[in-house]
């Protein structure tokens, strides 16, 4: 947290993508603080379901907890992390309780940890308990598992799949191909098929986590697929361009593999085929299906990382997350069959910690001349447009181009100053004529003029093929009166339109 104050996220406004679900959370604050639980409780539950469940809550009550400033949100994702160790404390029940304290916290030293604090959003939580989820569920006999176990592991399935709604079909696929591939393994070992029981397994895990995603999706199940079609479509401007061998790499490159698992993008292929010759080795039938479904769990998510048009280190995190928890149950099954003191493996832990611990994680720092650049500006307009904003009660706002202002960076500063308006974003706007009708529904206008730092972040919105145009004519124009709200050192401006009163 002081890193995240001092160079990192906290230390600038907040941006996109985080500012989106700290919005979310300002929101639902403001209807609890009107209308009491109850209230709050069901626009979570029915009325306005949340895009991120898990991170609308934790911006909630971490809003609450800090009044309204962001580090709490960013300070109570902390209890996600807490709640996965937990899960790595099942995980690992066959070890003593030094090697599994030693393991996790060799485990804390992977970056991935830290950009559940550094990155407010879903992905690394999502990726996290998928990953978890399937260490749980290979550390157990499912097969001969209560009812009462395999519903209880049913429902973390399901709080996994819904932490990233958008990603359930993939979420579900890794879950389903790691649970087939251990109880088909475990079948194949036994000496005595039972079908029946595997069958009965299946179904009371399935319920389990039917309890939390079914009712989830029939009540916002249509927004979640509109948003998936939006995101992943033909045309979709989020795709990326790259060869075949940059698609395969593209998550498996030092660069990008150490900056979120650390020490054990090194580690974790030695580690399984270290695993895989110890259970050879002692001909162990009882890991072999716990083995096959870590693996089976990692090879299905780097596929359908891959195989995805869309690519980004957020969509990455089911394979990061699938991939440290292997890494945490390979290091937990090897400390099982070589005889290591519990105290020598708890040393180990505080030395991986020692060496390979930073606090500087996450994507968004303050050396980054595009997030500075946003920043400034950001802060530099916010005075002259709540001017506006007290002036004009039900004012809409229109930011044309993403950055250096965003509309969810001023929206989030407007509503902690109690200044609830209505905020668009103009950036995929894909014609003049839609751009001209953007502009006819706006009261206030945010424009940037061409090649500011800070604009585009890299990515071709098509807004941006527009932006000088409709900057001339609002300046010719007559439905609206402007100024330069900033002005950066290359001298260019982010404007403020206001529309004229009749």
């Amino acid at each position: 947290m002081s890193y995240l104050l001092r160079d990192g996220r906290l230390s600038m406004v907040p941006i996109y993508d985080d500012v989106v679900y700290l919005i979310d959370g300002l929101s639902r604050l403001a209807v609890l603080d009107r209308q009491g639980i109850v209230r709050c409780l069901f626009d979570y539950v029915y009325a306005h379901p949340p895009h991120a469940p898990l991170v609308a809550l934790t911006s909630l009550l971490g809003l609450l907890l800090s009044a309204g400033a962001p580090w709490g949100p960013y300070m109570l994702s902390a209890g996600w992390i807490v709640l996965v160790l937990l899960l790595g404390w099942v995980a690992l029940r066959h070890a003593n309780q030094w090697t599994r304290i030693g393991i996790l916290v060799a485990a804390l030293a992977m970056p991935m940890f830290g950009f559940v604090l550094t990155e407010f959003r879903p992905d690394p939580v999502w990726g996290l308990l998928v990953g978890f989820a399937v260490i749980v569920s290979a550390s157990a006999d499912v097969i001969w598992a209560r009812p009462a176990k395999l519903v209880a592991l049913g429902l973390l399935f399901g709080t996994a799949i819904v932490s990233k709604p958008t990603a359930t079909l993939a979420s579900m696929m890794v879950l389903a191909v790691a649970w087939i591939a251990q109880i088909g393994v475990s079948l194949l070992t036994m000496q005595a098929w039972n079908i029946g029981r595997a069958a009965r397994a299946s179904g009371w895990v399935t319920l389990g986590a039917a309890c939390i995603v079914v009712p989830y999706l029939a009540i916002n199940g249509a927004a979640i697929l509109g948003y998936i079609r939006e995101v992943m479509g033909s045309e979709s401007m989020w795709r990326t361009q790259a060869s075949a061998l940059g698609h395969l790499t593209y998550y498996l490159n030092r660069a990008t593999g150490t900056l979120v698992l650390g020490w054990a993008w090194y580690a974790a292929l030695p580690l399984f085929a270290i695993c895989a010759a110890v259970i050879v080795r002692f001909r162990d039938s009882r890991a072999l299906p716990a083995f096959a479904a870590v693996m089976a769990a990692a090879v299905t998510a780097y596929l359908i990382a891959t195989l995805s048009p869309v690519k980004s280190l957020m969509i990455g995190s089911i394979l990061y997350g699938t991939v440290v928890a292997a890494v945490v149950w390979s290091l937990g099954y090897l400390t099982t069959r070589i005889p290591f003191r519990g105290r020598v493996v708890l040393v180990f832990g505080a030395v991986v910690f020692a060496t390979q611990w930073v606090p500087r994680t996450g994507q968004v720092h303050r050396e980054d001349p595009l997030m500075l650049a946003a920043d400034t500006a950001n802060r530099a307009v916010l005075p002259a447009l709540t001017d506006i904003l007290r002036a004009t009660p039900n004012a809409v706002v229109l930011v044309t181009v993403p950055g250096p202002t965003y509309a969810g960076t001023l929206d989030f500063l407007s509503r902690q100053q109690g200044l609830v308006r209505t905020f668009m974003s103009g950036y995929t706007s894909d014609s003049w004529e839609r751009v001209q009708q953007n502009a006819s529904s706006a009261d206030v206008i945010v424009l940037s003029e061409v090649g500011m730092v800070g604009q585009s972040l890299g990515y071709s919105f098509p807004s941006l093929k527009y932006q000088t145009r409709l900057l001339d004519e609002l300046r010719t124009g007559g439905d609206f009166t402007g100024r330069p709200a900033f002005t950066d050192a290359k001298n260019r401006s982010v404007w403020l339109f206001v529309r004229n009163r009749k």
